[in-house]
């Protein structure tokens, strides 16, 4: 298994952990707008929100480490280079989402009521943004410096950098908009990314 295959499977098992916290964690508690039934919500799964919790953290990680294998596979240095600097910008995210989620899952009452700080979230979000888009982009200059050098020009879907690169306007254009943007798009996205890269 190469490095770009090894993105794809992190990719894969990153999103396929997230999805699966998300799926135990209470989920409908993100659709109630009521904040007492919300709190009566989570109290009655106290334990079981508190377990899924870890599941996000570890499936943002898994996924941001996965741009990494990118950066080590990338021939070109320009590609290297915005490969590298997503992966950063994804594991400082991610580290960022982590404390969110320790957050919400031992202050139920902060996280219910939105007394919660914002920061770690928006910064979360405006990270996971910003490296997708460094990532779609990585992929398209990797295709022309391949194309280039003489090398092969499939290294990368060009498809997949340019879904890569149009949902992420669309989540930025959600978030700044909506202020929020729930974060199993990125996941469904590197899912996508992740059978594409395999």
């Amino acid at each position: 298994m190469n490095e770009v295959q090894t993105a794809g499977l992190l990719f894969i098992v990153g999103s396929t952990v997230f999805i699966f916290g998300a799926g135990i964690g209470v989920p409908r508690v993100f659709t109630e707008r009521d904040p007492n039934t919300r709190l009566r919500m989570l109290e009655e799964r106290r334990n079981i929100w508190r377990i899924a919790q870890p599941f996000y953290g570890l499936g943002a990680i898994a996924c941001a480490v996965g741009v990494g294998y990118l950066a080590a596979d990338a021939t070109a240095a320009s590609t290297g280079i915005l490969f590298t600097v997503a992966c950063a910008v994804m594991v400082i995210g991610s580290l960022a989402w982590c404390w969110s989620l320790y957050l919400r899952g031992t202050r139920i009452q902060d996280f219910v009521s939105g007394r919660q700080p914002g920061w770690p979230f928006a910064t979360y979000v405006m990270l996971t943004i910003t490296g997708l888009a460094l990532l779609g982009i990585g992929m398209l200059v990797g295709e022309f410096a391949d194309a280039r050098g003489g090398g092969s020009t499939q290294q990368y879907p060009a498809w997949l950098a340019w879904l890569i690169l149009v949902a992420d306007v669309a989540f930025l254009g959600a978030y700044v908009g909506y202020k929020d943007v729930p974060p199993f798009v990125f996941y469904l996205l590197f899912l996508v990314a992740g059978i594409a890269l395999v």
